[in-house]
This record gives C-alpha cells, structure tokens and sequence, in this order.
C-alpha cells in the first residue's frame, strides 16, 4: 500500500507517502516508513498509481508535475523522471492502464471538471489525446471561476466487455459528496462522454454511485473484487474509519 500522506494537522503538507505491507487483503498491514519525503524534491504528492510490467513496478503521481519512479520488489524505489509538466498545479491522480501491448493510458484529474488522458508506448513518454470524462451541473463540480477539478482519483477497470471508470465527484460546498464515487461505462476507453447526475445534457452510461472516496479496485489471485476507501473529511463510507485505508468485498451484479 502506498497512498497521501499529510503532515500533523497541515492537511496540505504532503511531501511523503504513507506506505505499508501486508501478507494478504484480509489482514491489517504493517506500517513502514514513509516514502519519498525529500525524494526527488519536498513538493506535495499526491495520489500515487502503481502498475507493473515484466517484473518492474512503475509508480506515477502528481500534483502539477507527474513524477516516475520505478521498482524491482515494490518496496524499494528509484526516481525515473518528471513525465509530465503542466501549467496547471493541481493536474493529478493519475492510474494507468495497459489496453494492449506496448499501449497505456494514463487517466488524470484535470482542469475543468474534467479527466485527460495520456499515452504512452513504453511508459517512459507520455502524449495528452484528449478529454475523457467531463462533469458538469447538477453534479457537484465547481463553477469556471474557481480553477480546480471536482473529478477526483479517475479509476478504470475492463469487466465483461466494457470499461468502468469511477472517479470520486466532490467539491468542498457539498460536504455530503465527499464520498460520492461515480461509475459510468464505455466500449471505447478513451471517451466516457459527459456526466450530468441525469440532467440535461449527459452522454455518460451511467452504472451506479458509490459509497466511497478515492476508490481504487483490486481483483486478487482467486478473481475476488474489492473496493479502497480513503480520506480524512466526513461523512465516512458505514463501517469505515475517519483518516485511514478501509478495504470492503465488492460484488458485481447485472441489473
């Protein structure tokens, strides 16, 4: 595990990532010291992704400056480089997904209310190809004048011929979204169209929302599902704890 880790109670010191261990998903993880505090800079970072390919780990995080590292067992890391530069300093959130081989996207918290996508051949080189996701009223987002994303930890999973993409909608004039993780599906992984909350002007297929923020997905060795949920702010998914990682069974069903 390795997530946002803040500072005592500065919230928006982040220079380091908590990190841990632990022999199964079932079982508590052993804390281990945090990563990355003065590596390879004292900025904030936030919202780590790892994927792995042939062995190597690969981690991406933001904010503004998408930092690489990459990793033979996981625990111990090497700075790579600085993939992406933005004139925007909260680009951020970034996972990664390999769609074939030699082909990644990599889905990113953006301006606007809105997901970008880059994309890579060898996970070194990134190009932005667009947007794929854009909020807009009724959901929560925040209105043009306030230069941040309510499109928060961009997640896609591919599931029985569709891709899922979840991304938490918060803005922090609704306290009641911030566990509000939304989940709309498409064939084509590169456009997710436009989410509404069902109002006027969406394209999105909506699937369902959850009760949950930052939620990443793991499937483990015998195809079980489960859901992350994180953060510090309330109200917390029922059964969850305020400030920590809280994992949950997730179930799949056709409706």
């Amino acid at each position: 595990m390795i997530g946002i880790l803040s500072r005592r109670l500065n919230l928006l010191n982040t220079p380091a990532f908590a990190h841990g261990v632990g022999s199964s998903l079932d079982v508590e993880m052993r804390e281990l010291p945090p990563l990355f505090g003065s590596y390879p800079d004292r900025d904030r970072k936030w919202a780590p992704h790892v994927i792995v390919e042939k062995g190597v780990y690969h981690l991406y995080a933001g904010p503004g400056k998408i930092r690489h590292y990459a990793s033979g067992d996981g625990v111990n890391w090497t700075f790579q480089k600085i993939v992406i530069r933005s004139d925007w300093a909260n680009l951020r959130d970034t996972m990664v997904m390999k769609i074939a081989d030699g082909e990644w996207l990599m889905y990113v918290t953006d301006r606007d209310n809105s997901i970008s996508i880059f994309e890579s051949g060898d996970l070194e080189s990134w190009t932005r190809r667009g947007a794929a996701f854009h909020a807009i009223k009724p959901a929560p987002v925040y209105p043009r004048f306030i230069d941040i994303s309510a499109c928060e930890s961009p997640f896609v999973i591919y599931y029985k011929g569709y891709y899922y993409l979840s991304t938490c909608l918060t803005n922090s004039f609704r306290f009641k979204s911030y566990s509000n993780t939304v989940i709309v599906r498409s064939a084509d992984p590169r456009n997710f169209g436009v989410y509404a909350q069902g109002g006027y002007g969406q394209t999105s297929d909506y699937v369902t929302t959850l009760d949950a923020h930052a939620a990443e997905y793991i499937q483990d060795h015998d195809g079980n599902w489960h859901i992350t949920s994180a953060g510090w702010r309330s109200p917390t998914p029922k059964g969850a704890t305020k400030g920590a990682l809280n994992i949950a069974p997730l179930k799949w069903e056709k409706e």
